[in-house]
């Protein structure tokens, strides 16, 4: 007999609090779901369209890859303040300071992805050879050739970003999803025109990039700007507006965030590097293995995405024990997510390598092996280690979970890493050992974190507490 907990009524309860009913988290959980799969996906489909190319050219965009996506990250740091002062503020029902709080964001991350961009397009060659010395020509000059192109589209990128994470803040899950789909499906059929059709390598990889990046930043304007749905309405006086306490309230989550990015990110960066020394396959068995990992977890991702809006929105309300219980729900949401999702993929990647990626025969054995070796790490320590972040931040506390990635990124994944990879000769196994190690480390300090409850209290919501 179905116990009445899990029963439909049982179920209706356990979602439902005085902030949202059961229908709204589940109307918010699907498209969050899908829209980190299609992300994933699309992404794993186009390591597959230039692995067609060679190993030189995956081993290419895997060099640049990590800067590009500590980039995105940097301006996901600004939108995850911006989302947390959105959800806050509507959550609180002030629907001037929602919108205030929404055009700061826009023009912040503006800002900043224009200043990030600029940098890359002038200084690739310099940045790459510093970073990527013992790297063979041929893939250095390709990868230099790729980030000068391929920055282009980050500043494209920010308007994009800004109003997905304001979306994002109020609820709206369903448009988030629209603009993935978009954005991501426009990426895979230019690639697919620009790499298999007119094989035009890794320019063709660069501008697919950014024409997509083009017609989902249009979209994303279309879809804050015209319909009269949305619970806020934005003007140019909005845009443009400087809110003093709502600025340090985006910069309490955005900074520490940001610097978190800058310094994880900057230890993937040096793991790549690392891995430069094993050669030209070793690092496209990294890649590819990378891409098909990252579709198992995209639906997880899902979880710590809707935390941020649920367990926000609940403080901004004054409800932390509702946030507490949300919190708590997401992190076995995402572990139910990533039960499901490996015994769906693992299955299929003997043949997505064979027949996708084309994989040589060593290529597809070390990616086959590093998948295998991962999962039950994965699935013992990934839900809490990538979740509970989230959920401290959309209580403001900000500093912890930053300073705890970077102690852990430095410490184990990096030194840890290349004591496994070379003096102990683990090589690329090593490195992917160290990865999880570092998670092992972050759910036990997290899981201690949260338990104990302050970080319901570092924000101060304009509702009392209750």
């Amino acid at each position: 007999m179905i116990s009445k907990r899990w029963s439909g009524d049982g179920l209706e309860r356990l979602l439902a609090s005085p902030v949202f009913t059961a229908r709204q988290i589940r109307q918010m959980a699907l498209p969050l779901v899908l829209d980190g799969l299609s992300i994933m996906f699309i992404n794993m489909l186009i390591t597959a369209l230039i692995s067609s190319a060679g190993e030189a050219s995956v081993a290419s965009v895997n060099l640049v890859s990590p800067i590009f996506t500590l980039a995105v990250c940097l301006l996901n740091g600004i939108c995850a303040g911006g989302t947390v002062a959105v959800t806050q503020n509507y959550g609180s029902g002030d629907a001037a300071k929602t919108e205030k709080a929404a055009g700061q964001i826009l023009w912040l991350t503006f800002l900043s992805g224009g200043l990030i961009g600029l940098l890359l397009i002038l200084f690739p060659r310099p940045i790459l050879t510093f970073l990527y010395a013992g790297a063979e020509p041929k893939v250095l000059a390709k990868a230099a050739s790729y980030m000068a192109r391929g920055s282009i589209s980050l500043i494209i990128f920010t308007i994009y970003s800004g109003i997905f994470c304001i979306l994002r803040g109020l609820g709206e899950s369903k448009k988030c999803l629209y603009l993935t789909i978009i954005i991501n499906v426009a990426y895979l059929l230019f690639s697919i025109l620009f790499l298999n059709v007119l094989q035009m390598d890794i320019l063709g990889s660069a501008l697919a990039l950014i024409l997509a990046r083009t017609a989902g930043s249009l979209a994303a304007v279309a879809f804050l700007f015209l319909p009269r749905d949305l619970p806020i309405h934005m003007t140019l006086r909005a845009i443009f507006s400087f809110d003093k306490p709502i600025l340090a309230s985006i910069l309490d989550v955005s900074i520490p965030f940001g610097l978190e990015q800058i310094f994880l990110y900057g230890g993937n960066i040096v793991v790549t590097a690392i891995a430069v020394p094993l050669g030209t396959s070793a690092i496209a068995v990294n890649s590819i293995a990378t891409s098909l990992f990252g579709v198992v977890t995209a639906a997880a991702l899902a979880a710590g995405n809707l935390g941020v809006t649920v367990t926000g929105r609940c403080i901004g309300a004054g409800e932390k024990k509702h946030a507490y219980r949300y919190g708590m729900m997401m992190v076995i949401f995402a572990e139910g997510l990533l039960l499901v999702s490996a015994a769906v993929f693992y299955p299929l990647f003997p043949l997505m390598l064979e027949h996708l990626y084309t994989a040589a025969p060593a290529v597809q054995a070390g990616t086959l092996r590093l998948l295998r070796n991962i999962l039950i790490p994965a699935l013992l320590f990934w839900p809490v280690s990538n979740v509970i972040p989230a959920i401290l931040r959309s209580g403001h506390d900000t500093v912890f979970p930053s300073a705890l990635s970077l102690a852990s990124m430095w410490t184990v994944r990096v030194a840890w890493g290349y004591v496994l990879a070379f003096p102990l000769g683990l090589g690329l196994d090593g490195l992917w050992i160290a990865m999880w190690s570092e998670w092992a480390v972050r759910t036990v300090i997290l899981s201690i974190r949260f338990c104990r409850k302050k970080w319901l209290n570092k924000a101060a919501p304009a509702a009392s507490s209750k």
